[in-house]
């Protein structure tokens, strides 16, 4: 048995997140790394054809749309939202987010901190 995994690196959007409140006006700086592990079923790595794996553009709009358009308090949740809609698209097993934010509170360079959450399909 192989596996198979669909990675997006980097992903980087500006988001109302934070539970300071300039931070939910104002907005900051996230990057994204997501692994998202698909079952054997999909054989794009055989076929070479889009309709066999899974596309990751609509991940990508999935991710942003929730990242932008919402405000969470902590990058914990928006971690757990954006894993559980990624584990909602046929095929995936599980999702591992890591989301960092852009921190200049604590030094006087930007510093990146985040979060890091792995999400698996219940086994029914």
């Amino acid at each position: 048995m192989s596996e198979s995994q669909i990675i997006i690196k980097d992903l980087k959007f500006y988001g109302f997140h934070g539970v300071y409140p300039e931070e939910q006006v104002v907005g900051t700086s996230y990057k994204t790394d997501i692994t998202i592990d698909i079952d054997d079923s999909f054989e794009g790595f055989k076929t070479d054809r889009l309709e066999d794996t899974l596309n990751y553009e609509k991940i990508v709009e999935t991710v942003l749309k929730i990242a932008t358009r919402q405000k969470f308090h902590l990058i914990e949740r928006l971690a757990q939202v954006i894993g559980e809609s990624i584990i909602a698209f046929d095929h995936v097993m599980a999702a591992d987010v890591t989301i960092y934010k852009s921190v200049t509170r604590l030094t006087p360079e930007p510093q990146w901190m985040g979060v890091r959450r792995r999400i698996a399909r219940s086994r029914q």
